[in-house]
């Protein structure tokens, strides 16, 4: 008999398991199976459309693909989850990511399987990608309202920009140097730091001063159990799960010359993909924290943070892609896939006519990829919550072929 569990996620330590019981606005959890050897948890997941989506949580008693892949497998087969799912903690390619920032994998794969010779390593990987759909949800996703996301303040910008130069990091070239300064605030904040006697050099080349690194020093080791809130980013890329924890700033240049797009590096997502591609789940989904750069400079600071970010956006994300049956309001309906892309297919030439019949500011039409505004208006009318009103919007352009599909989904 099928069950009706919606989503089983699989974290591979417990810090990360008690960070899923730890989100908010999770219904309380019920134990099964406490004296067995794959105890698991359940509870409910309210979405924003009314419903209650069945989730259950379990955990290996070690990390790594090895530990992970029984009890996912056995779970599996006996819950038979609409969603195979994990989240937790991983390594984040420096170029690309900060501490703090969420990465779904899209896709995961094995970075170390292939063939070994005395010369070389033959990869040859097999990768799982990330349904498209999914994946648009993750790049429109954006984290603002979350319980970890938070803006950063003057103080932790300035804070930011000292631990940038004491770990030798040029901080105009950090990935995330926008979420800390803005183009208009970068002099004068370097302008203050330098009158507060922390940097010298101003914005040409500045560096710490004795008294700027006994400041940022000082920050650091009162920081140990790390920040509550950060202005994280969540990024769908590539992640390459291994066997082994690495300490090695060289393995993101081996990774870049067989996956481009490798932002990640953990030991568990491709064994969570395997397993829903042999079981045929329906859906599958990796959302892990960066706590480190696998470098010699990592440390705990940053997991648990890592570990609680990632258990919010994975919940998020299943809450919306999950749900089924329309909003109260009519605006979350699930619109079959084929009618979105039609509609999305047609509205190559019409999309600036719609976009000015609903109303889109035009400052918010320049921010739509180029060669894909359709879609791009579709998601700015549904994170609004006003597809109910394009089926009008659309009869008011001469596309009522289109309106008539559109009207039975909302």
């Amino acid at each position: 008999m099928k069950s009706e569990t919606d989503i089983l996620i699989i974290t591979a330590i417990k810090e990360e398991y008690e960070a899923v019981r730890g989100v908010a606005g999770l219904s309380p959890w019920v134990e099964h199976e406490t004296g067995g050897t794959t105890p698991y948890s359940t509870t409910g997941l309210p979405t924003s459309t009314g419903e209650t989506l069945t989730v259950a949580l379990a955990r290996p008693t070690r990390m790594g693909g090895r530990s992970t892949s029984p009890i996912t497998a056995i779970l599996t087969d006996r819950l038979q989850p609409a969603c195979l799912a994990m989240c937790g903690v991983c390594a984040g390619n420096p170029g690309a990511t900060a501490p703090g920032d969420v990465i779904v994998a899209a896709p995961a794969y094995e970075w170390d399987e292939g063939k070994h010779t005395s010369e070389s390593f033959r990869a040859e990987p097999q990768q799982f990608p990330l349904e498209s759909r999914w994946v648009r949800a993750v790049q429109d996703f954006d984290p603002w309202g979350l319980p970890s996301y938070g803006v950063a303040t003057e103080p932790e910008a300035a804070v930011w920009f000292l631990e940038r130069l004491h770990r030798g990091q040029d901080p105009r070239k950090h990935p995330a140097r926008d979420r800390y300064f803005t183009r208009a605030s970068w002099g004068p904040r370097l302008a203050k730091l330098t009158s507060d006697g922390l940097i010298e050099g101003g914005g040409a080349d500045p560096v710490l001063t004795d008294d700027g690194r006994d400041h940022i020093q000082r920050i650091l080791y009162d920081d140990f159990d790390g920040p509550d809130r950060l202005p994280f980013a969540v990024f769908a890329g590539a992640m390459a799960s291994g066997s082994a924890v690495m300490a090695d700033p060289e393995i993101w240049d081996r990774l870049g010359r067989r996956q481009r797009d490798t932002l990640a590096l953990d030991m568990e997502a491709a064994t969570v993909a395997t397993i829903a591609h042999e079981r045929e789940i329906p859906h599958w989904l990796v959302a892990k924290g960066v706590m480190d750069h696998a470098d010699r400079d990592k440390d705990d600071r940053f997991k648990a943070f890592a570990a609680r970010a990632s258990a919010e956006v994975l919940l998020e994300l299943l809450g919306r892609l999950l749900t089924t049956s329309p909003a109260p309001d009519g605006s979350a309906a699930r619109i079959p896939d084929g009618v979105l892309h039609e509609i999305v297919r047609q509205l190559t030439y019409y999309w600036p006519d719609l976009a000015d019949v609903v109303g889109v500011p035009s400052y918010e039409m320049r921010r739509f990829r180029t060669g894909d505004e359709p879609h791009e208006l579709w998601t700015w009318l549904t994170n609004r919550q006003r597809l109910p009103e394009l089926p009008g919007a659309l009869d008011e352009i001469g596309r009522s072929d289109l309106a008539s599909l559109l009207r039975p989904y909302v």
